[in-house]
Formats: structure tokens, C-alpha cells, sequence
């Protein structure tokens, strides 16, 4: 995979988590371009994947959605492993109990969700 390919990919993931994040939160581009000092310009640019938002800039969002930069991160990925870590984060969370429902759940879902060889 070419480098400039693998940049937008990316570039396109945080974008996408970054809009999840802020619309989450119930918050404007403007609003959060506000609290992060950038103009609204910025924000959507970011969301677009047109420009990757610098580490400085990746910590203060993370600070303002108040979770983690692995939480964060994992939400930009799409490789099975990267979305195994995102649940396993969100169980360890729970319960034995709930843990255990959320696993039967899941297993059944696959199940039929599944598709023959």
C-alpha cells in the first residue's frame, strides 16, 4: 500500500471519529473549534480527512470527549484486531454478569451472522 494511500485512509478514519466524538458530545464544529482555539475551518478539515490533526491536537480532543487516546484510536481502526481491543476495553467495563451476557450475545450474532465457506 503506497504511503500517500495509507495517509488518507487514515486521515479519513480520525476524520470519522472525530465527527462521531463531537457529535456525540451534541457539539458544532464551531463549538469545538472554539474550545480547541483553531477556526471552524480547522474542525472540518480534520473531518474530512483533508488534513490529519497534529499529536497536540489529537490529545486536547481526546481531553475535551473525555476518553482515552486508545479509546479513540481504536474507534479509527478497522482491522479485526483493532475492533477486538475496542470491545475488549468496553467489557472490561462491566460486570462478570453483563460480561458474560454481552459474550453470549455476541457469539450468537456472529453465529448468524456468519457466512458458509
Amino acid at each position: 500500500m503506497a504511503a500517500s494511500f495509507r495517509h488518507e485512509k487514515y486521515a479519513k478514519q480520525i476524520g470519522n471519529a472525530l465527527t462521531a466524538q463531537r457529535m456525540n458530545k451534541n457539539l458544532t464544529q464551531g463549538q469545538l473549534a472554539t474550545q480547541l482555539g483553531v477556526e471552524q475551518e480547522t474542525i472540518s478539515r480534520f473531518e474530512r480527512g483533508a488534513t490529519l490533526p497534529p499529536l497536540s491536537r489529537l490529545l486536547d480532543l481526546v481531553e475535551i470527549f473525555d476518553i482515552s487516546m486508545h479509546e479513540f484510536i481504536c474507534q479509527c481502526a478497522v482491522s479485526p484486531a483493532d475492533h477486538t481491543a475496542a470491545l475488549a476495553l468496553k467489557l472490561s467495563a462491566l460486570s462478570e454478569d453483563d460480561r458474560s451476557w454481552v459474550y453470549g450475545w455476541v457469539i450468537d450474532i456472529c453465529a448468524r451472522l456468519a457466512v458458509p465457506d
